[in-house]
């Protein structure tokens, strides 16, 4: 597990306030955030449907460029969307017409770097997440885990940095989220990966993320910043949730929510 205090930051948002403007009015979807990710952390975004998530999401992407403030990656400017940042989202999008290896190479066709050694790399992922022997099989052959699983080396295969997750678990059945929020921490930590998580599910946000930010609804404004304890970030999340001290942070995490205008769905 990392040291956050000795970790160069990966990310930074530096007083981000972001509105979207239409003929009509303008909306405040973020106001004065601020936040720092260290390399090889995990944070989680938890917070009220509406409270700007998948904004903050999309501005580190470069997807949106912030109304005001600074988004930094390695200590540089934000300028469009950029090679170290992998975005996986609830649904796969896998091609229905492509095998499973096919599916695989998508993003390094759309980045111009498929080659042998790419297709390899993207190969021994594949034998990471235990798929390779569906290497010719079609995604509507797979089960919603293992096309998630699927989904998670095409974007791993890119080589990014950092991975954004936008509710990458919500669609899939209890058992298969818990097997993959592990599947995806192991990895993540073998190959030494910065993540974002946003979530609705608050155990599944204490169990997989290092810290916690919680957010007020719209304008999104951070409420409150928790730090998961280092004996409990360094176990895998199955095992963080029988830990005793996970109800406590849950609860607190919990009780944050509760203070948002709107509540919470505790998941």
């Amino acid at each position: 597990m990392i040291t956050h205090t000795s970790s160069p930051s990966k990310i930074e948002l530096r007083h981000v306030t972001h509105l979207y403007v239409t003929s009509r009015n303008a909306f405040m979807a973020v106001k004065d955030i601020s936040l720092t990710v260290k390399e090889g952390e995990f944070i989680s975004l938890v917070g009220p449907s509406g409270c700007g998530k998948t904004t903050l999401l999309s501005l580190i992407a470069g997807l949106e460029k912030a109304t005001r403030g600074n988004v930094l990656l390695d200590g540089e400017e934000v300028s469009g969307t950029s090679r170290k940042v992998g975005y996986m989202l609830q649904h796969d999008y896998l091609f229905g017409w492509r095998t499973i290896e096919e599916n695989i190479y998508i993003g390094l066709e759309v980045q111009g770097t498929r080659s042998k050694e790419t297709e390899e790399y993207a190969l021994h992922l594949l034998e990471d997440m235990d798929l390779l022997s569906f290497r010719n099989s079609f995604p509507q052959q797979l089960s919603g885990g293992m096309r998630q699983r699927v989904a998670l080396v095409r974007t791993l295969a890119c080589k990014p940095d950092i991975l954004l997750l936008d509710e990458p678990f919500s669609a899939l059945d209890h058992q298969t989220k818990l097997k993959l929020e592990d599947l995806i921490i192991e990895t993540l930590r073998r190959h030494k990966k910065t993540a974002v998580l946003v979530t609705h599910d608050l155990q599944e946000a204490v169990a997989m993320g290092d810290r916690v930010f919680v957010l007020d609804r719209t304008p999104g404004t951070i409420r409150r910043e928790i730090e998961i304890p280092e004996v409990l970030r360094r176990l895998l999340p199955f095992g963080t949730r029988q830990q005793d001290g996970f109800t406590t942070l849950y609860n607190q995490v919990w009780r944050e929510m509760e203070g948002t205008s709107d509540g919470a769905t505790s998941n």
